[in-house]
């Protein structure tokens, strides 16, 4: 594609060597055929480069769907990551809270310890070193009753103390092994998930690698695609300029004051009125050579709507643009008195291959307002000159001949 542009480079400054004497002398017949060839084949180049850019939007869209699939699972990632650290702040703090029960529990059975030993040094030191030595200090039959139970009830509650103890200090033991369990497989899981996370960011930066080189490959279709339109551009207003400082002899109405939009071109291929299955809301005037000729407003007024979004400037077969129209501009010539009564008159000028008046302006009789092409519903250069008065279509024919 490069060695095409380049070679449509080269063919552009040949023909703009051949044309330097516009501003002498008006092109010729054949000179005018040349450009106009030229400006079809970077026409028919920009198509190609368009194409290559509608395909490269298409890839890059989809590398962006992939994009944001891959932004998704990512999220989706980073949320299981969420709730695992909320688990694992949970698990953490029970984990303390049996830390801080352990405490109390062993603070408690350090109490009964403490107890037990000062108990057992009373015993000592009363030198009864055994059940029988304190049931000996018994004074009477009841007071032996007394003691035998209490040294009975003691040695029992001790020992269920003991077994209690050890009881909740085991199942103390196994929930913090549990924990310890559970925090070491959401850490596990914590580490995959994270590892997840990193390869679905590789995926990322490929995908956003494969779009960025899509991206710049566009940018330079686009680039091209711009140098083209530009030389198009260039071109076609040396024609335009060409034809445009042509001496013409404009033909004015002398009963209605109207001038006859093209110039020196006066054939008309399709009048106003019934035609294929619809009206023909105005006159088509076409002739050989008309291609890139003037279009002059018939007489004073504001242009009151200009499209010029159309630039597919060939014939074709149906509606691509301009709702039918192609490029085209209405203008409001105002209340003009014909046949001894005043009306409005408003004027279509369509299928122009470039307007160049914008709504609002006031143009005077006889100036340009685009020139002849062939854009939207059209199958060939022509002007499509459209009249309403009073919001009524007329046939505009009869106003100049």
């Amino acid at each position: 594609m490069k060695r095409i542009f380049r070679q449509l480079t080269c063919l552009i400054i040949c023909v703009c060597v051949a044309v330097a004497s516009f501003s002498v002398m008006a092109l010729t017949q054949s000179e005018k055929d040349q450009l106009n060839k030229d400006i079809a084949a970077l026409k028919q180049e920009a198509g190609n480069i368009q194409s290559e850019i509608d395909r490269l939007k298409s890839e890059k869209a989809d590398q962006g769907a992939v994009l944001a699939a891959i932004r998704r699972k990512i999220s989706n990632t980073q949320a299981q990551i969420d709730r695992c650290n909320s688990e694992i702040a949970s698990i953490n703090s029970k984990i303390s809270s049996n830390k801080a029960k352990i405490a109390a529990k062993e603070a408690e059975i350090e109490d009964d310890k403490t107890a037990f030993k000062k108990r057992l040094r009373a015993i000592h030191m009363s030198n009864s070193d055994n059940s029988i030595q304190i049931l000996m200090g018994a004074e009477n039959f009841a007071d032996f009753l007394q003691l035998s139970q209490l040294t009975s009830s003691v040695s029992a509650r001790d020992k269920r103390m003991i077994e209690d103890l050890k009881s909740q200090i085991g199942e103390l033991n196994e929930k913090i092994a549990e924990n310890e369990d559970l925090l070491a497989e959401q850490v596990s899981i914590k580490s995959t998930i994270n590892e997840q996370q990193g390869e679905l960011q590789s995926q990322e930066n490929d995908a956003a690698a494969i779009y960025n080189k899509i991206a710049g490959e566009q940018a330079n279709q686009q680039d091209d695609l711009d140098a083209v339109n530009a030389q198009v551009r260039k071109l076609q207003k040396q024609l335009e300029d060409s034809i445009a400082g042509t001496k013409y002899e404009s033909f004015i109405n002398p009963n209605t004051g109207l001038q006859w939009p093209v110039s020196g071109y006066y054939n008309v291929t399709s009048h106003f009125g019934p035609r294929w299955v619809s009206n023909h809301n105005g006159i088509d005037i076409s002739s050989g050579g008309i291609a890139g000729q003037p279009i002059r407003a018939v007489a004073d007024g504001y242009v009151t709507l200009a499209y010029n979004g159309c630039s597919h400037n060939y014939g074709k077969y149906g509606n691509c643009c301009g709702n039918g129209y192609g490029n085209y501009c209405v203008v409001n010539h105002g209340t003009l008195k014909i046949g001894g009564a005043s009306s409005n008159y408003v004027a279509y000028y369509a299928h122009a291959s470039r307007v160049i008046v914008s709504p609002g302006q006031y143009v005077k009789q006889g100036d340009i307002l685009g020139y002849v092409g062939t854009t939207g519903w059209s199958t060939g250069y022509h002007l499509h000159f459209g009249m309403m008065k009073n919001n009524y279509w007329i046939n505009p024919y009869p106003l100049f001949f």
